[in-house]
């Protein structure tokens, strides 16, 4: 429990301790805890939500992606990535268009900050910057002339929240240090806090033009958008990648045996426990274009009244790799608690396993790819290991985090010894 090589299983251990002077148990938990939820939810810079959702809904919405940040927070740190990356190659093609377009302007395209209205169907259209620069390209559109500032006053960032965030991790991760340089034992739980902040100042650095809490967007009126127009820019702008990469499994879209990675996107018919699909509102002519291809689920997107956060169906090897790093970057600094003392020999055991099956899922799962390439798309046998790697993969994480807690029931006396800061204050005679 304990990263405290001269401490064995046999000597004195100590459970609950009470808050006196110095350190106590409800003080680990709290700085630990603190750090965790204050960097979860001031990192979140979620897309713009249902225009009909209601507060409390939006609430919920973030608070469901602080849940996922708190479980898969190289996923999140992906997601905020492969944003980034959408946002800034924006800019090359859309100065022609629009002079004042910056990276904010491609994060608020890419977060459903324009959408076009065809005034004849009453449709509200939801386009990225890909599809607004088609449509800017045919003469179709024109770019709303939106300032940098405007975009800035509509966001509700609170630079005071992530600057306390970034001052409360940066106290840990000092405090921490200190505890190592003076020889005093960090609990498991703040070992795998350290990680948790390493990955947070990347997605902060990631996201840090991209507007938070947004909730209005700006309408782009059109007479009519006619269905042969809509067919010729996912013609242009969603069959560059006709199929997914071939070490993962197909999206529902494309097999019938093929799942989605991020179904908490989508709706769910719990009733028959199904992904509800969204095909259905593509126009006919759409739809028989598309179907059964990767561009279905990118299309499918434009009818909706917001922006997907993930976008399976668009990730490419760049995000994969970004994910495999940043997987190995937050699992391996678990290592750090390997000369841990545990309540028990075996929670010890338990530890080096998951945090050793963890670094191996990673490890193996592009070699158990290629091993599966020559077998059909959406068979069985294909599908089976990613989603025993992926289950898995979800057990050892969670008993990870049980344990940081449990763990808590036993440990050497030294945990609640105090870093004496005095050796650091220089003396004046």
């Amino acid at each position: 429990m304990v990263a405290y090589a001269n401490v064995s299983f046999d000597d004195h251990l100590i459970g609950y301790v009470g808050e006196p002077n110095g350190r106590g148990t409800f003080t680990i938990v709290w700085s630990c805890l603190a750090v965790l939820l204050l960097n979860t939810w001031t990192v979140l810079h979620l897309n713009i939500p249902h225009p009909k959702w209601r507060s409390w809904r939006i609430y919920m919405h973030k608070a469901k992606w602080a849940f996922v940040a708190l479980l898969i927070p190289e996923g999140i740190m992906t997601v905020a990535f492969n944003q980034r990356r959408n946002a800034k190659s924006s800019i090359k093609y859309m100065k022609k268009y629009a002079p004042q377009w910056t990276l904010m302007h491609g994060f608020y395209s890419e977060m459903g900050g324009f959408k076009v209205r065809d005034e004849s169907t009453e449709t509200l259209y939801t386009f990225r910057a890909v599809q607004l620069h088609w449509l800017a390209e045919n003469g179709i559109i024109g770019i709303p002339p939106i300032s940098k500032k405007e975009i800035h006053d509509r966001s509700k960032a609170s630079r005071v929240a992530k600057a306390l965030a970034c001052l409360q991790s940066a106290w840990f991760l000092l405090s921490s240090l200190a505890r190592v340089v003076q020889h005093l034992p960090l609990t498991t739980f703040e070992v795998a806090t350290i990680p948790f902040i390493g990955i947070t100042w990347v997605t902060y650095y990631l996201w840090w033009d991209k507007p938070v809490d947004m909730e209005t967007f700006t309408t782009i009126h059109l007479p009519s958008l006619p269905t042969e127009d809509l067919c010729r820019m996912a013609q242009d702008t969603c069959f560059s990648k006709a199929s997914g990469s071939w070490y993962r499994p197909a999206l529902k879209e494309t097999s019938t045996r093929g799942w989605d990675f991020y179904w908490f996107e989508k709706s769910m018919d719990f009733r028959h426990l199904s992904i509800v699909r969204s095909n259905h509102l593509l126009p006919q002519e759409l739809r028989e274009m598309v179907k059964h291809s990767y561009a279905e689920a990118r299309v499918c997107s434009w009818f909706l009244p917001a922006i997907n956060e993930f976008q399976a169906a668009e990730w490419n090897n760049i995000n994969d790799i970004t994910l495999v790093l940043a997987g190995w970057f937050f699992n391996g600094l678990h290592l750090v608690a390997w000369h841990n003392v545990f309540p028990t020999e075996v929670e010890s055991l338990l530890w080096k396993i998951s945090v050793c099956l963890m670094l191996g899922y990673i490890a193996l799962s592009g070699p158990c790819a290629m091993l599966l390439y020559w077998l059909p798309e959406g068979s069985f046998m294909k599908d089976l290991p990613i989603w025993c790697i992926t289950v898995c993969y979800a057990v050892t994480r969670f008993y990870l985090i049980v344990e940081v807690f449990i763990g808590l029931r036993a440990v050497p006396p030294a945990v609640y010894r105090s870093v004496d800061w005095s050796q650091y204050i220089p003396n004046i005679d």
